[in-house]
This record gives C-alpha cells, sequence and structure tokens, in this order.
C-alpha cells in the first residue's frame, strides 16, 4: 500500500494517473490506522447496542448526546415501535433543555441531566417502560441543581414499580401536574416553598421540603 508521501508525487509535475494509481489512492483513504475514529465526530449522537456480560442485548440499545448540543427537539426519540429501546443515556455537559416527549415511551433505567441542563420538557421521558420482552421500569432518577423548570408529565411513569426515591433539587421554581406521576414512589426532598400539589406523587409518599 502506498504512502501518502507515494501519493503526493502522482500529482506532481503533471503526471497523468493511472487506474493504478486511482486503487491505490483509494486503498490508502481506507487504510486502517487512517480512519475517522468515532470520538473525533461530535455533531451526531452515539447510538451503540448494549452488551451485559458479554451478551448483546438485542433490543436495547445505548445513546449519547454529543458535546456541541444545547437543546434536544421535541420527540427526538420518542420510541416508536420499533423492535428496540433506549435504556441508556448519557447527556453532555452544555445541554440546556430536553424538549417534550423527547425520550417518551423509552425503557431508559436511570436518568442523569447534566449540571447545564435548566428546562425538562412536557413528557419528556413520559412512560419509562419495558414495551417489548419484559416488566423491567425505572429506577432512578438524578437531577442537577440549576434545574429549573419541569413541564408536565416530564416523568409520569404509571408502571413503574422499581424508583422509591426523589430528590428535587434547590433551583428548581416550577413543576408540571403529573410530573412525577410515579406510583412507586416512597419519599420526596423537595425546596421550601415548591408547589407539589399537582405533581402527580402518590399520596402515600411522605415529601419532605427543605
Amino acid at each position: 500500500m502506498k504512502t501518502k508521501q507515494d501519493l503526493k508525487l502522482l500529482f506532481e509535475n503533471g503526471d497523468k494517473p493511472t487506474q493504478e494509481d486511482f486503487w491505490a489512492l483509494l486503498d490508502s483513504y481506507w487504510h486502517k490506522d487512517e480512519k475517522i475514529s468515532e470520538t473525533s465526530i461530535g455533531s451526531v449522537e452515539k447510538v451503540i447496542p448494549v452488551i451485559t456480560d458479554g451478551v448483546l442485548a438485542g433490543h436495547s440499545i445505548s445513546v449519547s448526546i454529543p458535546e456541541n448540543i444545547k437543546k434536544i427537539k421535541q420527540v427526538a426519540f420518542q420510541y416508536s415501535g420499533m423492535n428496540y429501546q433506549i435504556i441508556e443515556v448519557n447527556f453532555n455537559e452544555g445541554l440546556e433543555e430536553i424538549g417534550p416527549g423527547a425520550f417518551g415511551s423509552q425503557n431508559i433505567k436511570k436518568i442523569k441531566t447534566p449540571s447545564t441542563l435548566k428546562v425538562i420538557g412536557y413528557g419528556a421521558f413520559n412512560g419509562q417502560a419495558n414495551l417489548i420482552n419484559g416488566s423491567d421500569s425505572l429506577e432512578e432518577i438524578i437531577l442537577n441543581e440549576g434545574l429549573i423548570t419541569i413541564e408536565a408529565t416530564a416523568f409520569q411513569c404509571f408502571g413503574a414499580t422499581i424508583i422509591e426515591d426523589l430528590y428535587i433539587p434547590s433551583t428548581v421554581t416550577s413543576v408540571g401536574q403529573n410530573a412525577f406521576a410515579i406510583p412507586s414512589l416512597k419519599t420526596v426532598s423537595a425546596p421550601a416553598g415548591l408547589d407539589l400539589s399537582n405533581a402527580g406523587i402518590p399520596a402515600t409518599a411522605t415529601i419532605t421540603y427543605r
């Protein structure tokens, strides 16, 4: 396989490359040491299959949001009846808003928002559940300090059976109707003065204001 230096010589002094030279150029372009690395691509999300204990989980994928994204648009990753669901999302620092229904009806186990997030839109994580081959559901929500607005039904998950505790950051000033309609919740910690009367938190849960 010809080196870059060899290829440069093909176009010097008015030389006319041959067909053999053309194929050499293509071979060089796809040289294993010169492929574009995945980490160098910053403008698209990374979507990969989930592997657990060396076993490919055929119905599950993981999504990583690139670092230059500030907003995830409405229903960007909403489940649409495919034979796979998102079970893991890695959010980038710099993200400021997650739009309405962005991850609706997926099967994300742990939702951890980045420190830069300010707004979680209407139904952004509504209906997290296994819709394909099981009964597993949402396990944990970790919200960042700096978050301000959580819109209606943002985390409404009627099928949740695992998650029991929720901490609402001190910076949150608005929680929409049924934003936390999660029947398995047992304890909620919230900033003093935050109105949770319509948040959908089960009546059996203990709400502690800080």
